[in-house]
């Protein structure tokens, strides 16, 4: 199993190194005439006089704008026009790029709103993203924009050429006042435009973004099983002479405003932002850092101060005015980019490194609220570990109260924004009328377990469970540490979750078994249920060679006289509640409806109780406080050793009234 898994490894690395060159370009589509709508002139030609107005251009309209042809792809974008337009003397243009995973129907929401500002009037252009095409995957294409290899130029590029030539035709623009904008993977395409086209671009606002002409910020990037992720970009530098365009970098906080795969790499923004200033300043431009106190959002910078950036920086600013003195809207959080604000970036710690501030957690420092450093396991696999811990009223009274574990799903690189959402919705049920409890949440270690290359979980040690796992000794070093307080109530132990943190619970419930007084998955699977890993499809690990996901996970089958607790699967519609990944080594999708029917008879043939309750959404809880509350009493309901499950028989209003039935 373990050689098989190395042999993995290296077929995922063999394809995400020789596939990173130069066929980004040779990966474009042509547009079927037969199912599309071109835009083009009459005679089908890309070229025209300078003084027609080609029909792709006539076709120019408020709102959506679709069937683009930019070089061989089909392109779209939103159009938000000011009021009289048409009589206006100049009218300045912003392109605005919007994050990985967003669309422009959403983001262009930011600015569309504005587009009659009193101070600049403009024409809002709000390009949407080719993911199809560039999204990010094995081997890396782009963050849903062209963006990795502009060797060549990029389809970002020549899509604001095309845009720009035919709002100039259009309409009376101002030259001087083109400006760009974007967040997180818009933010670089932002700056890729910035850097292709200085000729054209005023100044740019950047939210979160990076420059990879920048050799420290590619270096910055850290590495993958020896390769530099900085490598796989490829962007040209600045022209010797080109015009200084001032920017704004915007970011977090140092630590939240993060995004990565986890296990893989991670992108620092606000070590980006800095390092994207100093790049600028070497090159000749004016750069302005703006840090709010927030995680990987559009935060910081109100429109009004965005706007009026543009409005202040026309084309051919070299030196800002902003230099003399920061508007009251930038000077609270903004300043002029100087050296000092490197120092300490060449000190950070890397990614995969054991955390080492602060003591080692001991049980009788467990505290309400976050508690870190808690150590999990023995020699090789000895872990510091991280958990949020509630404790209810009356903790110091001697009486006993139950414990909760909940796991969080799956991060997708910011482990710490979901965990405090997760807190935010369950923490205040831990003083719940009817059963006040010790709640206990977690922390993944995204950089030793996240899916990467090779999958390895998905932030939790889910997927060999052979030796045991991190997870279930997480939890028996935390519960140990509770029950030397005495204030546990045995009989009562309860574990939930959602998504990769449900079959997290399964995981840990399978194996601790004895201790597990009933469970409450949200989305989740047992990897011990061979109907499971049977769905969960094969994958290509080279010349057409296909393996069973399911071979590469194993999980025991529960022993054969276990505690036999009920458990409660809470799950979507089918072909609806899913979570799928789509790289080119790696396809298939999780159907978590599927999951919990495949659940509720394996479990129900161990002996358990396996109660179903089908919500009807996706892949999201889906729980309103009502519902909530309802699940605690669930728990209240099963203690140690409750079978068979009080509710086989008749379910209680609050289970029978949301969809719910008790297996049989």
């Amino acid at each position: 199993m373990k050689k098989f898994t190395w042999l993995l490894t290296i077929a995922f690395v063999f394809v995400f190194a020789v596939s990173c060159g130069d066929s980004k370009k040779e990966e474009t589509e042509t547009p079927d005439s037969n199912d599309t709508d071109e835009i083009s002139d009459a005679d089908g030609n890309a070229d025209t006089e300078p003084d027609e107005i080609s029909d792709e251009c006539k076709n120019f309209a408020e709102g959506l704008n679709e069937n683009l042809i930019v070089g061989d792809l089909e392109r779209s974008f939103y159009l938000r026009l000011p009021e009289k337009v048409d009589s206006l003397e100049k009218v300045p243009v912003i392109f605005l790029y919007h994050g990985y995973g967003d669309t422009a129907k959403n983001f262009e929401k930011l600015l569309s709103g504005s587009v009659n500002n009193e101070t600049m009037p403009f024409i809002l252009v709000t390009p949407e993203s080719r993911g199809d095409v560039f999204g990010f995957s094995i081997p890396p294409k782009g963050l849903d924009w062209d963006m990795i290899n502009l060797k060549d130029g990029s389809a970002e590029a020549d899509m604001f050429d095309t845009i720009l030539g035919c709002l100039e035709k259009r309409w009376n623009v101002d030259e001087k006042h083109i400006h760009v904008s974007g967040f997180s993977a818009g933010a670089i395409t932002a700056n890729s435009i910035g850097l292709q086209r200085p000729d054209k671009v005023a100044s740019i606002l950047s939210y979160s973004g990076a420059y990879f002409s920048d050799k420290a910020s590619r270096d910055a990037l850290g590495e993958i099983y020896g390769m530099k992720v900085g490598d796989f970009f490829s962007w040209p530098d600045f022209a010797e002479e080109h015009n200084k365009y001032p920017q704004v970098f915007v970011f977090g906080d140092e630590e939240a405003d993060s995004w990565g795969m986890s296990g893989m790499f991670t992108i620092y923004f606000n070590k980006m932002g800095r390092l994207g200033a100093n790049y600028l300043s070497e090159n000749g431009h004016d750069a302005i850092l703006c840090e709010h106190d927030k995680d990987h959002t559009v935060a910081g910078i109100s429109t009004e101060a965005m706007i009026k950036f543009f409005a202040d920086h026309p084309f051919g600013t070299e030196k800002s005015s902003y230099r003399e003195e920061m508007p009251e809207a930038l000077s609270k959080i903004c300043h002029f980019f100087t050296e000092e604000d490197l120092e300490g970036l060449d000190n950070d710690e890397e990614n995969n490194e054991e955390p080492t501030d602060g003591e080692p957690l001991k049980c009788e420092d467990f505290t309400e609220g976050l508690n870190r450093n808690l150590i999990v396991g023995e020699d090789s696999n000895k872990l510091l570990r991280d958990f949020i811990l509630h404790l209810p009223q009356g903790i110091d009274s001697g009486k006993k109260f139950p414990v909760i574990f909940f796991y969080h799903p799956y991060t997708d690189g910011n482990v710490d924004a979901i965990l405090t959402q997760t807190d935010s919705i369950i923490s205040s049920l831990a003083n719940d009328s009817d059963m006040p409890f010790i709640l206990v949440l977690p922390k993944a270690r995204t950089d030793k377990f996240s899916l990467g290359l090779p999958p390895t979980g998905l932030d939790w040690d889910i997927t060999n469970l052979t030796d045991g796992s991190a997870e279930a000794d997480m939890f028996d070093t935390i519960l140990e540490c509770l029950e030397s307080k005495e204030i546990v109530d045995e009989e009562h132990i309860h574990l939930s979750g959602f998504s990769a943190g449900a079959i997290t619970a399964n995981s840990v419930a399978l194996m601790k078994s004895e201790k597990i007084a009933s469970v409450l998955t949200y989305s989740g699977a047992y990897l011990s249920n061979a109907d499971n890993l049977d769905a969960l499809g094969s994958i290509d690990i080279g010349s057409g060679t296909m393996v069973p996901i399911g071979s590469l996970i194993y999980w025991p089958d529960f022993e054969e006289n276990h505690n036999k607790y009920t458990q409660m699967f809470v799950f979507g519609e089918a072909g609806v509640d899913t979570w799928s990944i789509h790289e080119s080594v790696l396809d298939f999708t999780i159907d978590f409806n599927e999951m919990a029917n495949n659940d509720g008879t394996y479990l129900s043939n161990k002996g358990h109780g396996a109660i179903l309750c089908n919500h009807g959404g996706g892949h999201a809880p889906q729980a309103s406080p009502d519902d909530i509350k309802a699940l605690v009493k669930f728990f209240y309901d099963h203690p140690l050793g409750t079978y068979p499950s009080p509710y086989k028989e008749s379910l209680p209003t609050e289970l029978s009234s949301k969809n719910c039935v008790f297996k049989k």
